[in-house]
């Protein structure tokens, strides 16, 4: 296994489009492409999943290099869980949040992100790139170490926390109770967001707003204010790490 490895880990529901469209971003922008595996996680009620399907076989032919893209098909689960389920497979020494509105504009952002981290010798951290929405004001997008996720037993959030939002609050939280952030602004990964114009309202964004289930991230506003608890639990097990 290549040193440095990197895992994008991405749920992604009904936009291929998007999600090979956010592959070839990462693909035209690494520098050392044998050094970063893309993970995905696809319901298995997804009326695209054929496209998934053939996106997976397509993605080897149009982008070589990559030691995986694998598409993980499954049982409709949180994004939560999704995360986790792809973490256990995945064997990056960094962890990555992904989202299929994500595009990656920063050439070599590879060499840079490790140099950023390589600063951090015990491996703690909870690192973000400029989203070019929320900057430095909130880390949208996390990235942690596999040190992280191995001492929590977790990604992101522990599984069954949250319906759909609220994953990188949680780490974000977390970070400020270690006082262990790492924004990187010349990194900058846009988000394609409905709300600022970028792309159109779709069905996956109103599927966790608007549609039977309701707002989802109201609903998770709650589950994260009642467990501020557990995130200081969590900040001291990573504590005791950093203190060895």
């Amino acid at each position: 296994m290549p040193d440095n490895m990197i895992s994008i880990l991405t749920p992604t529901r009904n936009r291929p489009d998007n999600c090979q469209r956010f592959i070839k971003s990462i693909y035209q922008t690494t520098k050392n492409i044998g050094t970063i595996e893309l993970l995905f996680y696809v319901d298995k009620d997804d009326p695209s999943m054929g496209a998934y399907m053939s996106l997976q076989q397509h993605c080897y032919d149009e982008f070589p290099g990559f030691p995986r893209v694998q598409f993980n098909f499954g049982d409709p689960i949180p994004v939560c869980d999704s995360w986790n389920f792809m973490a256990k497979d995945s064997i990056g020494d960094v962890i990555i949040m992904g989202n299929d509105d994500l595009i990656y504009r920063t050439p070599e952002w590879d060499n840079i992100l490790i140099k950023e981290l390589s600063t951090i010798k015990d491996d703690i951290y909870c690192a973000w790139f400029d989203d070019g929405i929320n900057g430095e004001k909130h880390c949208a997008f996390p990235i942690i170490s596999r040190k992280w996720v191995e001492t929590l037993g977790y990604c992101f959030a522990p599984a069954g926390t949250f319906n759909f939002g609220y994953n990188d609050t949680w780490v974000y939280h977390i970070g400020i109770l270690l006082g262990r952030l790492k924004y990187i602004p010349n990194i900058l990964v846009e988000h394609m967001h409905f709300s600022k114009g970028k792309s159109e309202m779709d069905d996956t964004y109103a599927r966790n707003r608007t549609q039977e289930r309701g707002n989802l991230y109201q609903k998770d506003k709650i589950i994260f204010d009642d467990n501020a608890e557990q995130r200081q639990k969590d900040a001291n097990k990573l504590e005791k790490v950093i203190d060895k």
